[in-house]
This record gives C-alpha cells, sequence and structure tokens, in this order.
C-alpha cells in the first residue's frame, strides 16, 4: 500500500492500462461548495483525521473499525501514493474543511469492471458536523467529478445507514442492488447513466 508512487501522468503502477483510468487530482482542486472546501489529502491531516476515525459511531457504518493515528497516517500515504490494495484501481483522498477546519475526509476511487472505466465515492464526516446538509454537498460534488472526469459514478452503503442511503439518492444515484458484507447487508448505488449496466451486473 505504501509502495510505488504515481508517474506524472498520474499513472500507479499497478493499475491496467488496457483501459485507461484517469487520475481525479488531474482536475482543478480545491473545489468549493455552499458550505465545505475539498482539497487533496496532506501528510499533516493525520491528526484531524483520526479524531473522528477512531470514534465507533462513525466507524459503525464504515468497512474498518476505529483507527490508530499510525493506521491513518498509513491511510493517507495509501491516497498520496494512489495505489489501492487491490490491482487495477487507482485510489485518492480529499479533506473536506467547513469553516477553516477539517470534518471529514472523502474517497475517489478509480477502477475498470467489464472494460468500463468507473468512479467510486465515499466519504466520512465528524459527528460533530452531522444533520447539517454537508454530506449532501460533498457527495453532489463527488459525482461532479465523476461527470468531468466522463465516468459512471458508483457508491455503496450498508443498508441500516438510513441517512447515507438518503444523502446519495440526493445527490442523484440510484439504487441498483444489494449484497452482503460479511453476512451485513449493503446497497449499491450507480449514477442514472450507468444504471442499466449496473442491474445486468448486480442481481
Amino acid at each position: 500500500m505504501l509502495t510505488g508512487d504515481p508517474g506524472t501522468d498520474g499513472t500507479a503502477e499497478n493499475v491496467d492500462m488496457a483501459t485507461p483510468i484517469p487520475d481525479p487530482l488531474a482536475l482543478p482542486w480545491p473545489r468549493r461548495t455552499a458550505h465545505t472546501t475539498l482539497r487533496p489529502l496532506a501528510p499533516d491531516d493525520a491528526v484531524a483525521m483520526h479524531s473522528y476515525r477512531r470514534l465507533p459511531e462513525v466507524c459503525a457504518y464504515l468497512s474498518h473499525g476505529p483507527l490508530s493515528l499510525a493506521e491513518v497516517e498509513q491511510r493517507i500515504a495509501g491516497r498520496l501514493s494512489g495505489i489501492d490494495p487491490t490491482p487495477g484501481r487507482r485510489v485518492r483522498g480529499l479533506a473536506i474543511e467547513h469553516q477553516d477546519r477539517m470534518v471529514g475526509d472523502a474517497m475517489l476511487r478509480t477502477q475498470v469492471d467489464a472494460g468500463q472505466a468507473q468512479l467510486w465515492i465515499g466519504y466520512a464526516l465528524h459527528p460533530d458536523v452531522w444533520g447539517h446538509g454537508l454530506a449532501t454537498e460533498v457527495a453532489q460534488e463527488l459525482c461532479r467529478v465523476g461527470s468531468e472526469l466522463g465516468l459512471p459514478v458508483h457508491a455503496d452503503a450498508f443498508a441500516d445507514n438510513v441517512a447515507s442511503l438518503r444523502v446519495l439518492e440526493k445527490a442523484g444515484l440510484a439504487r441498483v442492488g444489494t449484497s452482503l458484507d460479511a453476512g451485513r447487508p449493503f446497497v449499491l448505488f450507480a449514477s442514472v447513466t450507468d444504471q442499466q449496466s449496473a442491474l445486468s451486473a448486480w442481481p
């Protein structure tokens, strides 16, 4: 996860270039919504990220448990390198700022499925800013990134994470399937333009 660096064109070492995968960081940054600023992660974001990714109430709806500061530093290093543990994927990270404070982070993962490049999005926010509409603003902006890259947007959320299900729908994504993660149901979302292909791939 910490080995290798993207080339000058943003190409990570383990990305299969048979189908070119654009690097989201090639777009202009930072980006601003009504109440947030999105910018690429930096090494000195670790303490701020740890302040919420160590909390059980945040991790209850994520794919990992509470993280140590060292694990957060490793996570950021992986986002900076662009290399995902799964070959053929590039993953980037964004800091989410609100009122000059980092209150969350977002994921932009580009990958190829059945010969088609896709953008997968995700986010995590500090509980201090839950319920103020920031997640919806962020998700909508991440979907705009997909549009600018010319990629269909995908996301998923645990079925019991009602707030995130609503956020993804408000961002313009459609529910296209369900599956299980260690016995826990989750819902798959896709942009409307990619809804039919996603439906054919997910029963």
